[in-house]
């Protein structure tokens, strides 16, 4: 089971993200972590489209089971994802 990290648009979520990341690797939480970060921190030129992202990680999920940790707009592609996976995705956090 993977667990995926969702954050916000913010910038500065990029930190969160990392140290969440590095927190649930510590605490030992099994199976992969994977923390998503969006292309429009290192490039404004890039869109940040809530639905084309949920559909773009659907495709990265191929088709196993997972939590979501989701602050902000990450928590809103959660939700997107569990209507349009909804037997992938076991739990949502915010």
């Amino acid at each position: 089971m993977q667990t995926i990290i969702l954050p916000g648009k913010s910038k500065e979520d990029k930190k969160w993200v990392d140290d969440l990341a590095q927190k649930l690797k510590n605490d030992g939480v099994e199976g992969v972590i994977r923390p998503f970060y969006w292309m429009h921190w290192e490039d404004e030129s890039f869109a940040f489209d809530i639905q084309e992202k949920a559909e773009l990680i659907k495709k990265h999920l191929r088709g196993e089971k997972v939590n979501v940790i989701a602050k902000g707009e990450g928590l809103q592609i959660a939700e997107i994802l569990k209507s349009i996976a909804p037997e992938q995705i076991v739990s949502v956090i915010n």
